[in-house]
């Protein structure tokens, strides 16, 4: 029911509506649901009726939990609020904040079409144009372009944040639909061939292992505790001589090395997951030499087993990774080498022994066994393939 000029009222029982004799036109007012006060006002050659009806719907969307209220923020904004609260709450460490903020600068040169704009203006259009972009980006050199592909791995954490803006978007109706569900949305696939699992053959192995018990390097134990345990590099280095038992025959892992936000090495107050975090029994060779290690005279202030003496710090994975360049390059015991080599050498051996799939899932730390499955799997069929023709062995000795 129209009023008089100047007279308001209210529509529904709820916001006001009202002729302004000032506008000459209808006005409407109500509170959105974030607490701003917003006006309608009456459209040019709009009917009195439809104006009201649209006031309504308004009305009737705010008690329905429907609304959607008019926002500029964008969709770099909303991913980069939740990676601060993140870390500000103390969910995630400093490292993984780090890693967080690589992968957003990442996603805003692979949506730079659209990643500032105002995220309710972002159309079903713009994602399907940037979804090649997931796995290449082109560089520009002096000499031309040179294309770089990225991994299954960088894909799949910037692909994720793409739909974990959309659906925070979603939740806080900020947006009346994420577009990341529409069906014609996939996850791009990676060019480049995933690199299979890299570990020493038996013979590199004991060619490492006697180049290392050759020279004095305050390096070596270290290296040779890798490959008789598969830890974690960071995790190796955060061992201090209370993690050992000697006794029990055992090694607590319960922190790693890791970086602040300003890329800073320091001693984490835990492991890179929980599951991380376990006791694991040491194999004869680990003991020997833990034995030796623990020995010796440990003066730092985090009474670590590992630590640089000269220099007062911390022994970084990175200063190992190097010295296990220089000793291949002049040594060419193997192709190429680096510290998570050690781990997955130790992981092939122990499937190789016989060690079952659960056992070495608690050893290396792995959340899911699938995981540990799914890492060495060629070395696990190789393995069944072996175990397998024992029985046409025996069943030939058996004359059968």
């Amino acid at each position: 029911m129209e009023r008089k000029q100047g007279n308001k009222s209210r529509g529904n029982g709820e916001g006001t509506i009202y002729y302004s004799n000032t506008l000459q036109k209808w006005v409407a007012q109500y509170i959105e649901p974030s607490g701003s006060r917003k006006t309608l006002t009456q459209k040019k050659n709009e009917k009195v009726t439809d104006f009201k009806k649209r006031f309504t719907k308004a009305i009737n969307e705010i008690n329905q939990n429907t609304y959607i209220s008019d926002s500029n923020i964008s969709l770099y904004t909303i991913i980069s609020e939740y990676v601060e609260n993140k870390h500000n709450t103390g969910i995630t460490s400093d490292r993984t904040y780090i890693r967080d903020k690589e992968t957003l600068k990442l996603l805003n040169k692979i949506c730079i079409d659209f990643i500032n704009k105002p995220i309710q203006k972002v159309s079903l259009l713009e994602i399907k144009r940037c979804l090649p972009n997931f796995t290449k980006i082109e560089i520009k050199h002096k000499n031309g372009t040179k294309t770089r592909f990225y991994s299954q791995n960088v894909i799949d954490k910037t692909f994720r944040f793409l739909k974990l803006g959309f659906k925070i978007a979603s939740s806080e109706r900020i947006i009346a639909f994420n577009l990341m569900d529409n069906q014609s949305i996939k996850k791009p696939k990676a060019k480049q061939e995933t690199k299979a699992v890299e570990a020493l053959t038996i013979d590199e192995e004991k060619e490492l292992i006697k180049i290392l018990n050759s020279i004095k390097h305050k390096y070596k134990d270290i290296i040779l505790l890798d490959l008789f345990t598969g830890m974690r590099i960071g995790e190796l280095l955060a061992l201090t001589k209370n993690d050992i038992n000697l006794t029990n025959n055992t090694i607590t892992i319960n922190k790693t090395l890791t970086r602040d936000k300003n890329d800073k090495v320091i001693l984490g107050s835990t492991t890179k997951t929980l599951a991380g975090q376990r006791e694991i029994i040491m194999s004869m060779k680990a003991k020997q030499l833990l034995k030796k290690i623990i020995n010796r005279k440990i003066n730092n202030i985090y009474n670590l087993i590992f630590f640089d003496y000269e220099n007062n710090t911390f022994i970084t994975p990175n200063e190992i990774n190097l010295f296990l360049k220089r000793l291949n390059d002049k040594n060419h015991f193997c192709k190429s080498i680096h510290t998570h080599m050690l781990r997955h050498t130790y992981a092939t051996r122990c499937i190789e022994a016989g060690m079952s799939p659960k056992v070495l899932q608690k050893n290396l730390g792995h959340k899911k066994i699938q995981t540990t499955l799914d890492t060495y799997t060629s070395v696990f069929e190789k393995f069944n393939k072996d175990e397998n023709e024992k029985y046409d062995i025996y069943m030939k000795n058996l004359g059968m």
